[in-house]
């Protein structure tokens, strides 16, 4: 029984300390390809005004065939201030083997430059383009978005 309340315990408190993002979404590329001139565009709904931590999500298969992944983040809003950044996404060791978690589709996550960031409250379109010479990425299957408030006693750099 003590085994039972001592799982039960380890479940709550694992999934309690879980963060809720304010916002996660993914967009599927047709064909497994990204072409240089596809924006991609997330409208997020931002409860609060504050400070946020923005974290990219890239999903591909092994057609993939670099080993990092250029994307150049903005926003647009209400706000006086936009984000602008450009992230280098390691997908793949200088050797070659998949940095990402999964088996067949690779999930690599990577939390954006200039984070944390401040956005209004409101709606906040988030736009993502691929930023590599290749006209089109073969292989990338998924791009997506996560953004989760900071707490309070994280300070901004």
């Amino acid at each position: 029984m003590r085994r039972y309340y001592t799982t039960c315990l380890f479940i709550i408190l694992t999934v309690a300390c879980q963060s809720v993002p304010a916002f996660e979404s993914y967009q599927e590329l047709s064909g497994e390809s990204w072409e240089n001139n596809h924006v991609l565009e997330f409208n997020a709904h931002i409860p609060d005004s504050g400070l946020y931590q923005v974290t990219l999500h890239i999903r591909h298969t092994s057609n993939f065939e670099m080993t990092n992944l250029w994307c150049i983040i903005s926003t647009r809003s209400h706000a006086s201030q936009q984000l602008h950044d450009t992230v280098n996404i390691k997908i793949a060791s200088p050797s070659g083997n998949w940095l990402g978690k999964g088996g067949q589709i690779k999930t690599v996550s990577q939390i954006i430059n200039k984070n944390p960031v401040t956005l209004p409250q409101g709606n906040v379109l988030f736009r993502i383009k691929q930023g590599m010479q290749s006209e089109n990425l073969r292989g990338v299957k998924n791009v997506g978005i996560r953004i989760e408030k900071v707490k309070d006693n994280i300070s901004s750099r």
